[in-house]
């Protein structure tokens, strides 16, 4: 196989058109360089240079091969930049699952600060059930997934890995009936309006179902954006976090409802999952590192 330092040579060598100032700036001797170039011309056989007492200039072959030279030393160059952006999370591209929760959570704010701080970085994100996600996985399909803990099956080709706990709740419109009446409600006060959350298995499922003791939602979507506005126009009570509603819950345009059954603890566990045996690259861990920081606001 060629070596990249002797094509560089040739390069040198029909810039300067003389060996002794080609050598000077390649930092070898006038003997090394010439070597070089003659054991290149023995190994093919054929003759690069024309040599004389003026110094030195390319045979046709020569010129052949000077154009491919550049091109190969070019895209070597390239290669390098580009394996050393990649070492540094720069470039590269990574594909990152996301279960619908975790995506109104932080999918915004993850995709905006990533492409400000990487610009030159390809990032392929699919939004869907944790089950589809780890069939996925399995099958190398994405590098990675954010998810609810409580949505994962037990598998022990998955290393598992908190990133953040996030609280649940139940919400409702500014103005909603349920609002002018006492401090905390029960299960049978609510049982009035509809109810709704994500679609199931989903990991608000469990806390819900206790709550209304095994009695299903009224609407069931993992579509974050259309349940907010659903809550916003009716008397629908939205079981979810607060850090999907975090503008509407500063403006006041929904509120949470206090639930008098409400378990002690409402948090549940957001986890990176990934293949044990399938190193992460910088880029991906630096996205997921951001994703981490947004989780760990609320």
């Amino acid at each position: 196989m060629l070596d990249l330092r002797v094509l560089n040579n040739l390069v040198v060598v029909a810039q300067e058109a003389n060996i002794s100032r080609a050598a000077e700036r390649l930092n070898l001797s006038q003997p090394a360089l010439s070597r070089s170039i003659a054991q290149l011309e023995a190994k093919f056989g054929v003759r690069l240079l024309d040599r004389s007492r003026i110094g030195v200039t390319l045979t046709n072959a020569g010129e052949d091969l000077l154009a491919k030279a550049r091109s190969l030393l070019g895209q070597a160059v390239a290669i390098e930049n580009d394996l050393l952006m990649q070492s540094r999370g720069d470039s590269g591209r990574i594909r990152l699952g996301v279960g619908p929760l975790v995506s109104g959570i932080v999918m915004e704010s993850l995709l905006i600060k990533s492409l400000e701080r990487w610009p030159m970085l390809s990032v392929v994100v699919d939004v869907e059930p944790t089950m589809n996600l780890v069939l996925r996985l399995m099958d190398a399909e994405i590098d990675c997934c954010i998810c609810a803990a409580s949505t994962l099956e037990p598998n022990p080709s998955l290393a598992i890995t908190v990133l953040a706990q996030i609280q649940m709740g139940f919400f409702v419109r500014a103005g909603h009936p349920l609002l002018t009446g006492s401090a905390a409600f029960n299960p049978n006060d609510m049982a009035l309006y509809p109810r709704m959350t994500g679609r199931s298995p989903n990991p608000l499922a469990p806390s819900f179902q206790s709550i209304f003791e095994g009695q299903p939602p009224t609407l069931e979507c993992d579509n974050f954006s259309i349940l907010k506005q659903v809550a916003l126009h009716t008397d629908a009570i939205w079981y979810a976090s607060d850090r999907v509603i975090s503008d509407e819950l500063q403006s006041g345009r929904l509120i949470e409802l206090p639930v008098s059954t409400m378990p002690a603890n409402r948090k549940i566990d957001i986890v990176l999952a990934h293949l044990k045996n399938r190193t992460l690259s910088p880029a991906t861990r630096q996205v997921v590192g951001v994703a981490k920081s947004i989780l760990q606001l609320g």
